[in-house]
């Protein structure tokens, strides 16, 4: 069995350093090349039971592979949520009746919103069960298979539409050159895709839990663009207009794409234009809605960031208290332990001056003493030398009479 033959990037790049297990990362312009995905023949639907984007893709693959969203769900939690956005978009830059076909529109649902604001729009998908799906769901225009297949007169279009389709195409070059030709000269396209951010790497991604791994799906998205690539696509295209704006999710791109200069339609511009029909004027109604909503949200985010605040001083305030509360515990321990000590102290210190009581009445009794044993020493060295004297008298009678008594015997 051969090898599968390698992807090579969208700019012509050969030289691909390793990324992951099934992509590879372009070092010329960043791009994220998958080397497991589909080739073109593959995402052709030709068999709806069992190619790759025919029916199970909308169903099983969505809600058991992914764990999103089936088409049934998403044709009725998109309208008010992201196709809403996208139309916001599209009226700040094209105003109906403009002619607008979305590629890889899914269930038709953001073509439909297009139609009843007035715009001439029409959508294209590669099942025939999706497009049979569209049609009865929204009763909407669609067309069936890849865009360079269709029958479409060059610069027909105001606007296309791409959201969550640029990763998919096995030629972005071939494919993007093919829509451009569909433009008319202030024409403009309007692109979602998931945004790479150059320099991450895959495990710092697993490590961090990075929400945008889930985009690394390697047979179904084939390039995963930066900003940088997917202005030097476009470059390339001589498309040299490319404004981003704010995704509705942090973790992809959006951005329009233009040859000429963009002018923005104010918003009493795009109400004016929409108050036309009846349909309009129930899409500027959900517009005013969104808004209230938006304004909602957006108090909703300084109420919860006002309270994270508060509750970040609350967690440091009570860190505080706890380290405070510590403190004063362990001070208090430390009065206990030295009022025990100077209660043991006063008592040694009572016990001492009681001591010192009795010794200084014992040494007030001794010197007492030892003044009347000092009297009686006295007294008797006074008899005693009065003793002496008598004794050396008598001593000196009797030698007179000793004397005396041998001169009589002689």
């Amino acid at each position: 069995m051969k090898d599968k033959p390698k992807r090579y990037c969208w700019c012509g790049n050969e030289n691909l350093n390793y990324f992951s297990d099934d992509y590879s990362v372009c070092n010329n312009c960043g791009t994220i090349v998958s080397q497991a995905g589909l080739s073109a023949e593959q995402a052709q639907v030709r068999n709806d039971s069992e190619d790759f984007y025919g029916r199970e893709y909308w169903l099983s693959h969505q809600s058991e592979d992914l764990g999103f969203p089936n088409i049934y769900q998403r044709a009725r939690q998109d309208l008010p949520e992201r196709c809403l956005y996208w139309l916001n978009t599209l009226l700040t830059y094209k105003l109906p009746p403009a002619q607008v076909l979305e590629i890889g529109c899914g269930h038709g649902g953001f073509v439909a919103l297009m139609q009843w604001a007035g715009f001439h729009a029409t959508g294209l998908e590669l099942s025939p069960w999706v497009v049979d799906f569209a049609k009865q769901t929204f009763n909407i225009p669609m067309l069936l298979g890849n865009i360079e297949e269709q029958q479409l007169e060059q610069q027909s279009f105001d606007v296309i539409v791409l959201n969550d389709v640029l990763e998919h195409l096995s030629d972005p070059v071939a494919t993007m050159r093919h829509c451009i030709s569909l433009l008319k000269t202030t024409g403009i396209l309007l692109v979602q895709t998931p945004n790479y951010i150059e320099g991450k790497t895959y495990p710092d991604m697993v490590a961090n839990d990075d929400p945008f791994l889930e985009n690394f799906k390697s047979v179904e998205h084939l390039y995963l663009f930066n900003k940088r690539s997917v202005s030097q696509l476009f470059e390339s295209l001589n498309c040299h207009i490319l404004q981003h704006k704010p995704a509705l999710f942090d973790y992809d791109m959006y951005f329009i794409v233009s040859q000429q200069p963009l002018v923005e339609n104010s918003i009493e511009h795009i109400s004016d234009s929409l108050l036309v029909n009846p349909s309009g004027r129930m899409i500027q109604a959900l517009r005013d809605r969104a808004d209230e909503m938006e304004q909602l949200r957006q108090k909703w985010l300084a109420a919860e960031a006002d309270r994270s605040a508060r509750l970040i001083i609350i967690n440091q305030l009570s860190q505080q208290l706890k380290e405070s509360e510590a403190d004063r515990a362990e001070r208090l321990m430390i009065i206990n332990q030295l009022s025990q000590q100077l209660k043991e102290s006063e008592a040694d210190r009572a016990e001492c001056l009681m001591t010192i009581d009795q010794l200084s009445q014992q040494l007030k009794e001794s010197e007492a003493d030892r003044a009347n044993r000092l009297m009686m020493m006295n007294q008797l060295s006074q008899q005693l030398k009065e003793s002496e004297a008598d004794r050396a008298n008598r001593l000196m009678m009797m030698n007179q009479l000793s004397q005396q008594l041998t001169n009589f015997t002689e």
